[in-house]
């Protein structure tokens, strides 16, 4: 297994049940990422990607979008030196037209202070969405004016936010029975991805719970379409 996706669904649930406030379940939430990327280089995995902010989160409150956006930030700046040292490369995936000035430049500073590492290829979805992707995607072939015969899969794929990079072998998604649905992330590549939902928030996801994903990835006889 070469790639894993990550929904990391469950803050402000976690933070109610713990009648903590909301931007608490986020900052676990951020804390957890960090593990997670661990155990990926820990187990061998050189590619993550992680549902960050979807393009649908935009419409949350504008207290709990400037938190967020905030701890990323934070997170970039406090974790980079630790990226480069640890050899994890960062990618941000998503619609960055809504970013502003501060945001772009955190985020390319961490982009280019990470782009020659080669243990770990992590990609944030940040204002992402899979239709999104897809339809930016065929905006760029538009406006290049290619012929129809030069569009196939394989070069629909160079346009995506996630060029280079191969499919998600598998997907894991906290937050319970009531959320077993892939909510828009990743939808050209996660067409063969194995699915594991589980019932940890993710705050509480714990390296065990990582392990069992594994295992159940391993107990899969992958046909894949075959």
């Amino acid at each position: 297994m070469r790639h894993i996706g990550i929904i990391m669904d469950g803050n402000r649930r976690w933070a109610k049940t713990h009648k903590l406030e909301t931007f608490q379940g986020h900052n676990k939430g951020a804390e957890n990422f960090g593990h997670a990327c661990d155990w990926c280089l820990q187990s061998g995995v050189e590619y993550l990607t992680v549902y960050a902010f979807s393009t649908e989160n935009w419409g949350r409150t504008e207290k709990e979008v400037k938190h967020l956006f905030g701890l990323m930030e934070k997170y970039f700046i406090e974790e980079k030196a630790r990226c480069v040292e640890k050899g994890v490369r960062i990618k941000l995936i998503g619609e960055r037209s809504r970013f502003d000035a501060r945001t772009m430049s955190i985020i390319r500073d961490i982009e280019t202070a990470t782009e020659n590492c080669k243990k770990l290829y992590v990609q944030i979805a940040l204002s992402y969405g899979g239709r999104d992707e897809i339809v930016r995607a065929a905006k760029k072939i538009a406006s290049q004016g290619l012929p129809h015969e030069a569009i196939t899969e394989e070069s629909f794929e160079t346009y995506l936010d996630t060029a280079g990079v191969p499919d998600v072998d598998l997907v894991i998604r906290t937050g319970g029975a009531e959320n077993r649905r892939l909510s828009n992330f990743l939808t050209w590549q996660t067409v063969y991805a194995e699915l594991f939902f589980s019932d940890l928030m993710w705050p509480e996801f714990t390296r065990e719970e990582f392990d069992r994903a594994l295992e159940y990835y391993k107990s899969v006889k992958r046909k894949l379409g075959r």
